[in-house]
Parts: structure tokens; C-alpha cells; sequence
């Protein structure tokens, strides 16, 4: 009776110590809450689907997998799933082959054309994200994946782009946002959710022709996605070991991402910037792309301020809601011309209306702040701000082209099922 007589009864203690109490049970609560609802809410996703164990995955059906890859992409890992996505196509510009492909198109354009870069970095984005963000089956995914294959075919029917270039950047995809999840989030996926993610991509591949002949189990079939992802992780570490290696075209590609990627950022920050880019790369893609070592110091603030925000996702973020969750694609297009929005643009405002908050906002003074005029960017109609049509992205000169190719492709992933089971025999 004592200690409570002098913690809560004197109202003089009570003012002294009192708050201190107060402030701690309600810290620990809501700790407690947040981890909770954190973990509640993982439960609640893996016994809705209901895979127990190892042997029920085989039974994921492509619909299972696509809803929990989205739960994941839009709620639960947004932010990190973007990046890995991202980064995963960065590291391809360190296969040589794959970077003399892209400086031959001449795409990227000539050394400070951020409207070139830019663009082609929004039609990479419309397509990705229509093609895995969509649901299976709907008509924007099947057109996304359509018009990806046209553009493709024109470098693989001649040789250029080949299957094993094709593969490795599927494996990127397909492993990058797992393997950033586990280093930069609040915890590693489940094997259920890499299964899941791991279904979807094998069947984005099958749909993008691509051939699976150089994994071991090719001729006698995946027992679930687990078993295609292991396979698959193998080949591409040692694709990556033999293929990965310096080279002019790398540093041409290099060069347009990073002034991309920049073209945001304050001058007096591209340093540090750019360092951070040079961590998340890692030592062999960093050789291959003669990007500079970044400091000591700036690697270890990196990695203690990774560690930080895991902390507080972990025991002090509640988990997103749904209707705050990460929306990728707009929703409908415009009724009268078909034409979608693009929700998000790095550089340039491509397929994008933009607004008030855009015009005279964060986005257009960081363009100031890197000399920049908002007025050139914003006024611009050649960033197509009425949107775009899936069936015509890509570069100018394939606007309008490739719909006859485009109808046999969307034809044959018609006659697929989004019900079944990629990995039932």
C-alpha cells in the first residue's frame, strides 16, 4: 500500500513521477499493439490461403499467388518491393551484352537527354507494372505482356537479346524484391509468399517466351514454386559470376541512370546520393559499372539507419491499411480516348496530368534546386500528359505498330486459365 500511496495517492509525486509511469505503459502498450496487429495480420493471410506445409504449395493456384504478391507489393512491403524492382533492372546493365543492346537502340540518348532516359523509363514501368500488378487474365495485363513481346521479338529474332539474358533479368525480378525484403524490412518473407511470388514470375516468364531449358528440372517439372525459385536463385549466382565484368556500353547505360536519377536531387547532395546507390549495388556490380567505392562511414551510417528503420516498423509502425495501400495502376482510363494515367514519374512527367501539388510542390522544387526550370518540365506536351495506351508503349517509332503480332500473343494467353496450378502435373 505503500509504493502505490506514493506513486498515485500524493499528488505531488504523482506530478514529479507519476508521468513517467504513465508514459511507459503506454509506450510498452503500444508496442505491444503494433506488434500484434503486425503478426495478427501475417496469420490472417496464411490461414485464409491455408498452406500448411511444403507439399500444399504445389497446389497454389496462379490467382493464390497473385493475391498475396499483391498484398505484399501494396501494403506490406511498398516501398522496398519498388526499389528492388528498380535496382534489379539497374544490375542488368552490368551484363555487358545487355548494355551494348540498350546503348545500340540509342534510347537513353545522348549524355544530359533526361527526356530520352526518362521515357524509357516510364514505358518500362507501364508495362512492369500492367503486366504484374494487374490481375492475371485482365485485359491490361494480357496487352502489357502482348506489347513486351513485340518490342522483344524485334532484337530476338536477330539475335541480340538472348534467352539467357532474357532469363537473368526474370531472375532479378523474381529474387531482388525477396532478398531486399530479408536485408532492408522488418522481417523475411514466408515460404509461402516467396512460392507465391515465385509462381507468378514463372508464369510472366512462360507468357514473355521465355525458355527455362538451361535449369536442371526442366524436362521433369518443378514440384512447387519453391523448387523452381531454388533452381533458378543457383543459375542466376553463377550467371551473374560468369557474365558480370566491365565494359564501355555499361558506363554509357550508367552514366543515363545516374543522371536520372540525380536530375531530382539537389547538387549538393548527388554525392551522397549516389554513394547510397553504390551500397545497394554491392562490390562486383559496382566493378562492372566503375562506380566509385563508397566511404566507410557513409556504409556504416547506411546500414545503422537500415537497422533503425527496421526497429520501428517492426515494434512501432502499425501495419498499412488497406486504404492506404500502394496503388501502381490507375484504376479506369479515360472514357473518352481509353488512355491510362501513369500514377508515378521519375525525371519527367510522362502520360501524367500534373497538378497543383506537382507544378508547386516537393517535385518541382527539387528540379530548381538542380537548376532545372519547373516551367520547361510541367508545360511540356511532349511528356503525353493525356496518358498512354498500352498497346502503342514503347519507343516513337513503334507507335502503331506490332498490333497484328500483338492479337496472335493476346490470343494464346486467352486460351490460358488464371485458376491453375502452374506446378501440378
Amino acid at each position: 500500500m505503500g509504493l502505490a500511496q506514493d506513486l498515485w495517492a500524493t499528488p505531488t509525486l504523482l506530478g514529479n513521477q507519476g508521468w513517467r509511469v504513465w508514459a511507459f505503459t503506454a509506450m510498452v502498450g503500444y508496442v505491444v499493439i503494433c506488434t500484434t496487429l503486425r503478426h495478427s495480420q501475417k496469420r490472417a493471410i496464411q490461414q485464409k490461403f491455408n498452406f500448411r506445409d511444403r507439399s500444399s504449395l504445389a497446389k497454389m493456384t496462379l490467382e493464390d499467388a497473385y493475391a498475396i504478391q499483391t498484398w505484399l507489393a501494396e501494403q506490406q512491403f511498398p516501398s522496398v518491393f519498388s526499389a528492388a524492382i528498380f535496382f534489379a533492372l539497374f544490375k542488368t546493365y552490368s551484363i555487358p551484352s545487355i548494355s551494348r543492346l540498350l546503348a545500340a537502340t540509342r534510347q537513353f540518348g545522348k549524355p544530359g537527354d533526361i527526356q530520352a532516359t526518362s521515357k524509357r523509363a516510364a514505358d518500362t514501368s507501364v508495362l512492369l507494372t500492367n503486366m504484374i500488378m494487374r490481375p492475371p487474365g485482365s485485359s491490361q495485363a494480357k496487352l502489357a505482356v502482348a506489347r513486351t513481346n513485340y518490342l522483344h521479338n524485334i532484337y530476338r529474332r536477330t539475335g541480340r537479346l538472348s534467352n539467357d539474358d532474357m532469363l537473368f533479368t526474370l531472375s532479378l525480378f523474381t529474387l531482388q524484391p525477396m532478398r531486399w525484403t530479408a536485408m532492408y524490412d522488418w522481417r523475411p518473407l514466408s515460404d509461402m509468399e516467396r512460392c507465391a511470388l515465385a509462381t507468378c514470375f514463372k508464369v510472366w516468364g512462360e507468357d514473355l517466351e521465355i525458355s527455362y531449358e538451361t535449369l536442371p528440372s526442366h524436362s521433369k517439372g518443378w514440384i512447387d514454386g519453391l523448387h523452381w525459385l531454388e533452381e533458378l536463385d543457383a543459375w542466376s549466382r553463377q550467371y551473374e559470376e560468369r557474365h558480370v565484368e566491365a565494359s564501355d556500353s555499361n558506363v554509357e547505360v550508367v552514366n543515363a541512370t545516374r543522371e536520372l536519377v540525380l536530375c531530382q536531387v539537389p547538387r549538393s547532395l548527388h554525392n551522397l546520393v549516389w554513394g547510397i546507390v553504390a551500397i545497394l549495388l554491392g562490390p562486383q556490380i559496382r566493378k562492372a559499372m566503375t562506380i566509385p567505392e563508397p566511404s566507410y562511414r557513409l556504409e556504416l551510417a547506411f546500414r545503422s539507419l537500415i537497422t533503425l528503420r527496421k526497429f520501428i516498423l517492426r515494434y512501432a509502425s502499425p501495419p498499412r491499411p488497406y486504404f492506404l495501400r500502394r496503388v501502381y495502376n490507375c484504376e479506369r482510363p479515360d472514357p473518352n480516348t481509353g488512355r491510362y494515367q501513369s500514377q508515378r514519374w521519375l525525371g519527367r512527367p510522362w502520360y501524367v496530368k500534373t497538378s497543383l501539388l506537382d507544378r508547386w510542390g516537393l517535385p518541382a522544387w527539387m528540379l530548381w534546386m538542380n537548376g532545372t526550370s519547373s516551367s520547361t518540365v510541367f508545360n511540356n506536351e511532349n511528356f503525353i500528359p493525356e496518358g498512354y495506351l498500352i498497346e502503342d508503349v514503347g519507343p516513337a517509332s513503334h507507335v502503331g505498330k506490332g498490333h497484328e503480332e500483338m492479337r496472335d500473343t493476346l490470343s494464346a494467353l486467352s486460351s490460358k486459365s488464371t485458376t491453375r496450378c502452374p506446378f501440378i502435373h
